[in-house]
């Protein structure tokens, strides 16, 4: 059942932040999202100046409070992108902050259509975020729209005007969520099964680069931790060709995918460059990652298709602050460690060698 994989989807803010950012959205989805937070969080304060908002002093100061949450979240916003966590936590802090202005309101009928706001970020978290975190949303939005139809038909008996209200409410706040959840998931499952390299199964360009920024996003707040990139270029690949045909040489890549995926760790992104030339980008305490590199050396020339591997390694310390695109620090790290990678086959292959000149730190 198409449920069941949506339900079980893990958070996704990490790879669908990667994926604006490799193709140039990120900024302009991070003012937008800035803007849009403002307009909502000004929506209570202006209900101060109507006959039908806050009318006691606590439910002002319960008005003034949340639409102070929302604009400093908004500020934060448009001077960074967030962290996941940073995100996850100020959508459970703005689903409280809705439920609270929405009472403060002294007419029930304009407080269930304020209710609407819920499906904006319900959106949010569900382009976002895990399905739990929505369904927190939707549990707070369900509870409060029941207790504020209950309020308009006690206040003013139009059975009519509440059952007709709650529909319009209830298809936005449970229909918009849903959907761009199932969007979101379906878009996850195209990408991943367009974006392998159809022989190795492993990731193509497109797919590593987004997968690599991910990498980057999720650990650039972590102290002392470097992203290393290892390039592997296969010696007497074409002799191999030549000698056995390609379909031993097709038989020698899958081989080597396998090696790559059994001598890194779980944390790496793999990727097949194009021919014979493979990538592994992973986070190490180290800049120069050279056990990694030495296990994949040895796993490939074990292999018995009587090929060996001139592998060139770089690396760059993460740290936080203002942080350039990712892809830059990938494009420059891939280059030095190519540049590594010649010195190794030029000394004879069948080696590791190691591009001695830090690049710049990603800060």
């Amino acid at each position: 059942m198409w449920a069941s994989p949506v339900v079980k989807q893990p958070d996704q803010f990490d790879w669908v932040s990667a994926y604006l950012d490799g193709h140039g959205l990120l900024n302009p989805w991070r003012r937008i999202s800035a803007v849009f937070i403002v307009s909502f969080a000004a929506y209570p304060l202006i209900m101060l100046w109507s006959p039908t908002g806050p009318v006691n002093p606590v439910a002002r100061a319960v008005t003034m409070v949340a639409a102070g949450f929302g604009i400093a979240g908004a500020g934060l916003r448009w001077k960074r992108w967030p962290t996941r966590w940073q995100s996850s936590g100020w959508s459970l802090v703005a689903i409280a902050g809705i439920a609270a202005a929405l009472f403060t309101l002294s007419d029930p009928y304009v407080a269930l259509m304020g209710a609407t706001t819920f499906a904006l970020l319900g959106g949010y978290i569900a382009y976002f975020h895990a399905v739990g975190y929505l369904l927190v949303n939707l549990a707070v939005a369900l509870a409060c729209v029941a207790v504020l139809s209950y309020r308009l038909v006690a206040e003013t008996g139009d059975v009519a005007l509440a059952a007709g209200s709650l529909i319009v409410v209830l298809g936005l706040v449970v229909g918009v969520p849903v959907g761009m959840h199932s969007l979101v998931h379906t878009l996850r499952t195209d990408l991943q099964g367009s974006d392998r390299d159809p022989l190795t199964g492993l990731h193509n360009r497109r797919s590593f680069s987004n997968s690599a920024s991910e990498l980057i996003r999720v650990h650039r707040h972590t102290l002392g931790s470097y992203l290393v990139v290892a390039l592997i270029d296969l010696d007497d690949f074409k002799r191999l060709n030549d000698t056995h045909g390609h379909a031993a040489g097709d038989q020698a890549l899958v081989a080597v995918a396998a090696a790559l995926r059994q001598s890194c760790r779980a944390t790496a992104v793999i990727g097949r460059a194009g021919g014979e030339e493979f990538v592994v980008v992973d986070i190490e305490t180290t800049p120069a990652p050279v056990g990694m590199a030495e296990r994949i050396c040895a796993a490939i020339a074990a292999l018995p298709f009587e090929i060996t591997a001139s592998i060139g390694t770089s690396g760059s310390p993460l740290r936080t602050g203002k942080l350039p695109t990712a892809m830059q620090l990938i494009e420059d790290l891939i280059r030095t460690a190519d540049a590594a990678m010649y010195q190794a086959k030029r000394a004879g292959g069948n080696q590791v060698r190691h591009y001695s000149d830090e690049v710049p730190a990603f800060d």
